[in-house]
């Protein structure tokens, strides 16, 4: 069993390297600039799109789509502008499930790119800012973000979150 583990993980090792190869990745901005003049960079843009994400050369293909109905502390890694006025966004999730992962958020009507029971405009957060996030899936469908919050990593994480449960449970005893 744990050999099998070992060998998925290093067989994904590989393909994720192969693709990176492929990709040009080692020689794209992305992987060459400073974490924080790249992060300015994309703060600077509310989205990119799918060629200038290419361009610059983040992993996208890194970032499965998830079947999981969770929270979860994600860190928005990337934004870019999908198909039919939607929001990609990147995260990597650190609680819940731990990993990459992407989510699809459509245009809502107030032109917001905000989840059904939005907290915060996706178009308008920030890279490298923390977030949790209740994730939701449909029946043979991938995860969406269904709710989500902004919480200052840097302050009492634990008590920001434990905030956010709160609310939560009150919401649900109405």
């Amino acid at each position: 069993m744990l050999e099998d583990n070992r060998d998925s993980f290093d067989k994904l090792e590989q393909e994720i390297e192969t693709r990176r190869l492929r990709e040009h990745f080692y020689e794209k901005d992305y992987y060459n600039s400073k974490e924080e003049s790249m992060t300015d960079f994309l703060n600077s843009r509310r989205a990119l799109t799918l060629r200038q994400t290419q361009e610059i050369g983040f992993p996208y293909w890194e970032y499965p789509s998830l079947h999981e109905n969770i929270f979860s502390l994600g860190r928005l890694d990337f934004k870019e502008w999908g198909h039919h006025m939607t929001i990609t966004t990147f995260f990597t999730l650190e609680s819940g499930y731990f990993g990459q992962a992407k989510f699809s958020t459509f245009r809502g009507k107030n032109d917001f790119y905000m989840p059904t029971k939005g907290h915060v405009n996706l178009a308008e957060a920030e890279v490298g800012e923390y977030f949790v996030l209740k994730l939701k899936s449909k029946v043979g469908g991938s995860s969406f973000i269904e709710e989500i919050w902004a919480v200052d990593y840097d302050e009492n994480l634990a008590e920001a979150v434990q905030k956010i449960f709160q609310e939560v449970a009150d919401r649900k005893k109405k």
